[in-house]
């Protein structure tokens, strides 16, 4: 069938101020199904008991109203302490947020730094999202959650913060890059907490008491630790990794890379060539020849030897082997590796580097934050600022993935949040009262996206 010619026609446009009688109109209605979500899994009513109250109690805007409002800011395009200044005057989507004002950059950058320097506003935080987690978590699918192919991942990275000008303190130095280091910490899809390494501090640091953290206030009460599958680089490839991770009594697997050893590098490069398994050319990796072996490392200082994992590989037109290996308690009598091999038809040694290669897909989950969220440049010269204002951002982020993986279906639930604030957040509205409740009528003349919408709220109102 042939359509017919479409044109694009000449027409005068003009434009006047809406009518007295005109309803008023914002163009975030579609942050009503994360402002729904939040109260379903009673994330402000948390806040209220978790988070410190202001010095003075009886006037000003109370802490979870700026945590809120600095939420809904973030999620629908603002950036650092302004983000909260597009809301204001937007008397519908504020009347749905339950204020009656927004409160400004000045406010929040002064909410901030009270939680930061006066009180232990990060460690409130941090418990906030932890409930937060928790509750997402019995809200999940299962396939959701167990997504590293029958395990449950968790994951740790750091990423260098750019920063401009000599006032920035805890300072890090990282490959000619100078910034500050945060660190973020995730069970399969949900960010269970983000921090600034401060003076004297490193990633690994961090990285390991925030495993500890989820250990004991998320994973263990879901009884979760047996199933999960700890994915480290090889930062933490090091002995008090190990002691620290083969010392959880419920002994969860893992694979943590081990590149930082010499001792790592030198077995590798002494192993002869009858150890190494054939596992062919990868032309999208731009290899020629690969080869997998698996070896008892042991490196002095270390209580005990380690099963390490071996790759080498020669890249197109080279004629050297390049190595890299990981440690790892995995064996090939685990049902979930033995499911594994036998789906792709795979050697032990290849399917725990298919299962290592997931912590790249993870990695992924650092762009919602830094990028479409902005967060690649921190709003403060001090660290513990940061620490604050991210952790804020933390919850934005986990509203966000909320509203993907547990309202939406099919590849919706997997897009960014560029595209979610496109899709979902930017439908117009207007807000009619009845009694206590508040409707939120949808505007927007696409359809397919109202009904995407409205079926997404009735799947959470199933929840």
């Amino acid at each position: 069938m042939v359509n017919k010619l479409h044109k694009m026609r000449t027409r005068v446009v003009k434009v006047e101020k809406a009518r007295e009688n005109d309803p008023q109109v914002t163009a975030k209605a579609g942050l009503s199904l994360a402002q729904a979500l939040a109260s379903r899994l009673r994330l402000w009513s948390d806040a209220r008991r978790e988070l410190p109250s202001r010095k003075d109690t009886k006037q000003g805007y109370e802490t979870t109203a700026v945590i809120g409002s600095l939420v809904h800011g973030l999620l629908s395009g603002g950036r650092g302490f302004s983000a909260t200044e597009p809301m204001r005057g937007d008397k519908p989507l504020l009347k749905m947020l339950g204020l009656d004002r927004a409160p400004s950059a000045e406010t929040v950058e002064e909410v901030v730094k009270y939680l930061a320097l006066e009180t232990e506003g990060k460690e409130a935080l941090t418990r906030l999202n932890h409930h937060f987690v928790n509750r997402l978590i019995d809200a999940s699918s299962r396939s959701d959650l167990y997504s590293c192919e029958g395990f449950v991942p968790f994951w740790a990275d750091g990423s260098l913060l750019e920063v401009y000008g000599k006032n920035f303190d805890s300072i890090k130095i990282k490959e000619y890059m100078r910034g500050q280091m945060s660190v973020g910490a995730f069970v399969g899809p949900w960010l269970t907490e983000v921090d600034f390494a401060g003076e004297g501090e490193g990633e690994e640091t961090l990285g390991r008491q925030m495993l500890k953290e989820a250990m004991e206030n998320i994973l263990r009460p879901k009884k979760l630790v047996k199933e999960t599958l700890v994915l480290l680089d090889s930062l933490y490839g090091d002995g008090p990794t190990f002691d620290m991770l083969e010392a959880i009594r419920e002994n969860p697997s893992f694979i943590v890379g081990v590149q930082k050893l010499k001792q790592a590098e030198q077995v590798m490069n002494e192993l002869p060539d009858v150890v190494w398994r054939d596992s062919g050319a990868d032309s999208s990796r731009g290899w020629e020849a690969s080869g997998v072996a698996q070896v008892w490392l042991s490196v002095k200082g270390w209580k005990t030897k380690r099963t390490m994992i071996c790759r080498r590989w020669k890249n197109e037109g080279e004629m050297f082997w390049n190595y890299a290996g990981v440690v790892t308690n995995l064996t090939a009598e685990d049902p979930r590796v033995k499911k594994s091999m036998e789906k792709c038809e795979r050697s032990f040694e290849e399917v725990i580097w298919r299962l290592y290669s997931h912590k790249q897909g993870m990695e992924n989950r650092w762009k919602d934050l830094l990028i479409d969220m902005g967060l690649h440049h921190p709003p403060c010269a001090k660290a513990k600022v940061n620490a604050v204002f991210y952790a804020i951002a933390g919850l934005a982020y986990n509203l966000s993935v909320g509203v993907r993986q547990l309202t939406l279906t099919g590849g919706l639930s997997k897009m960014r949040l560029w595209r979610l604030r496109r899709e979902v957040f930017d439908l117009a509205g207007c807000v009619v009262n009845h009694g206590r409740k508040v409707i939120m009528r949808i505007l927007d003349a696409r359809d397919h996206l109202i009904e995407q919408f409205l079926s997404a709220m009735y799947r959470l109102a199933r929840l």
